[in-house]
């Protein structure tokens, strides 16, 4: 499926008042080809979208998987050093120290604010293949995670601001 007809099957939900985007997610039970096919596509969708992540209630589905991007923000440049599908990600632990950065949403066009969010967590997840994971991200790692985590919780980093 190229792009265009993956952005027309699973197009962006948007809205601070959108019930799917404030709708709380129940876990994924099974991952069955119906799982799989939306995590690849939400995999996609991230770059067709130009975003550093997106949840599946961004695209009209009300269970817990989201598509994160990490990064190595050492250098001038970013790269990227993983891309995954986090099915029903749960935070093991999360530092005590607070950033405060701006974020944005694919899902609000044109809002931006000042969100805080711990430095860094540790998250347990399921992958697409059924093995488990668990992740330590830091800085904008942290925050890319935790921003696409709220949208399965029925959250919009405007809540937070």
């Amino acid at each position: 499926m190229n792009i265009k007809e993956l952005e027309k099957e699973y197009p962006l939900e948007f809205g601070v008042d959108n019930p799917v985007l404030r709708t709380s997610c129940p876990k994924v039970t099974q991952i069955d080809d119906d799982v799989k096919e939306l995590g690849l596509a939400l995999q996609k969708l991230v770059w067709a979208y130009e975003g550093v992540g997106i949840a599946a209630p961004q695209v009209g589905h009300s269970v817990r998987i989201a598509a994160i991007t990490q990064w190595d923000m050492s250098s001038k440049k970013r790269k990227l050093v993983l891309e995954d599908v986090m099915i029903n990600p749960v935070v093991l632990g999360h530092s005590d120290q607070m950033i405060i950065e701006q974020e944005a949403c694919l899902s609000l066009p044109g809002v931006k604010g000042d969100v805080a969010r711990p430095d860094s967590i540790t998250v347990r997840y399921t992958r697409l293949d059924g093995t488990q994971a668990t992740l330590k991200a830091d800085d904008y790692n942290a925050r890319i995670i935790l921003h696409e985590m709220d949208h399965l919780d029925g959250v919009l980093f405007i809540d937070r601001m």
